[in-house]
Order: structure tokens, then C-alpha cells, then sequence
């Protein structure tokens, strides 16, 4: 599979995700992120079967957010609709990854969402690290801001790829990737209003052309 992309649009957790934001990312390196907390992968799928039909008509890589309980399911669908690859939430530890590796294949991307430092990085393509700053899109159970310190640390530990997440947009991301972020993940700035999307994804990207992987400072 080719390289995988640094720019992750997260679906919103409810309603029917606009498939017609797919048209303001192009020109941008971005995959879609399948997610809805609590829903099983089929769920998401059907959910997102609009935005699925045209990010997959664009080229666009997608990959769907699961619970390791659900990766059994996450892999028929990926399948079934071609999905790039999962994405394990809530902290998956090792057995977790090795599990998705397996019922996905060598080709499949597997990612994991985590909200401290973690290891095992070699086991999987990239680590979602939230939330960084305070999300824009409420969470029915507020999470408290990490700060780009954790970045730093995380992708300190060898072979780290991590892609930040959480009040992510074209004023914060620059701080993000100086910490360390190798990538970045957003809702509202890929599925919001039309003329900040345009904007978001613009500078996301463009900062990201010029972006080291790793801290600009110790």
C-alpha cells in the first residue's frame, strides 16, 4: 500500500457527514477517518455510505474507527467496501494490534487512538494523540487538554508516528507540528462551514509541505 496520509478527516459523531466537503480537500493529501463513539463498524459504514461512495470516487484512502471488541466486524467491512484500514480507539494494547494485524493483513493500515505516551509503535502505522487542545466538537464526556508537551515526548519514543488531534486548525497546527506531530486529524476543520474548511485545509496542508517529523527544539 502506498504511503499513508498526514491529513485525517474525522467524520462528526452524529448526523450524515456532508460527502460534499470531499470537493474543498482536493489538492491536499487527506484520508477519511470513519467514526461515530459507540456505533459498530457496520454502523459507521452505513451511516457514511454517501461520503464513502464519493471520497472513494476521489481516491481518497478511509480507514474505520473501531473498538478492539469490534474488530472482527471492522475487518468484513473493510473488505466488503474497501476501506484502507482500521483505526483501534480507546488505548489498544499490544494484543489488540497484533489481533487487527492479523484479521486485516500486511496491506491494511492499523492505527490506534491514545491519550498518553505509549510504545509498541512498531506495531502499528500511526498513533492518534488527543486531545491536544480543547476539541472544537463537544464530546458527551469532556476530555482534558494534553498540550503539545505530549507530543513531544511521544514521538520521542523510536519509530513514532503521531498524528495529533483535538482543537486541531490553521492556528494551532503549526505549534503541533513543532512539538513533534507527524500528522493531523480534525472535524470541523474538514466538515464545517464551507469558506473555513477551504481555509483549514489549505494551510493544514500547506504546513505540513514544509513540516519535519519531529521537534523543531529539545
Amino acid at each position: 500500500m502506498s504511503a499513508s496520509p498526514r491529513l485525517w478527516a474525522v467524520t462528526p459523531p452524529v448526523g450524515e457527514p456532508a460527502a460534499a466537503c470531499v470537493e474543498l480537500w482536493r489538492g491536499a493529501d487527506v484520508g477519511v477517518w470513519l467514526r461515530t463513539p459507540g456505533a459498530s463498524p457496520r454502523a459507521i459504514v452505513e451511516r457514511c455510505a454517501a461520503l464513502v461512495q464519493r471520497a472513494s470516487a476521489d481516491g481518497l484512502p478511509i480507514v474505520i474507527g473501531c473498538d478492539p471488541t469490534g474488530l472482527l466486524d471492522a475487518a468484513a467491512c473493510a473488505r466488503e467496501a474497501g476501506l484502507a484500514g482500521v483505526v483501534l480507539r480507546g488505548d489498544p494494547d499490544r494484543t489488540a494490534l497484533l489481533r487487527a494485524r492479523e484479521l486485516l493483513g500486511s496491506d491494511a493500515w492499523i492505527a490506534r487512538s491514545a491519550h498518553a505516551v505509549a510504545d509498541d509503535h512498531d506495531l502499528c502505522d500511526w498513533t492518534v494523540l488527543g486531545p491536544v487542545f480543547a476539541p472544537h466538537t463537544a464530546k458527551p464526556q469532556g476530555s482534558t487538554p494534553l498540550g503539545t508537551d505530549v507530543i513531544t515526548r511521544a514521538a520521542a519514543v523510536g519509530g513514532a508516528r503521531i498524528v495529533a488531534i483535538g482543537g486541531v486548525d490553521h492556528r494551532t497546527a503549526a505549534a503541533c507540528l513543532a512539538a513533534g506531530a507527524w500528522g493531523l486529524a480534525g472535524i470541523r476543520s474538514f466538515f464545517g462551514a464551507r469558506d473555513e474548511v477551504h481555509e483549514d485545509v489549505a494551510v493544514l496542508h500547506a504546513l505540513l509541505q514544509t513540516a519535519k517529523h519531529g521537534p523543531t527544539s529539545t
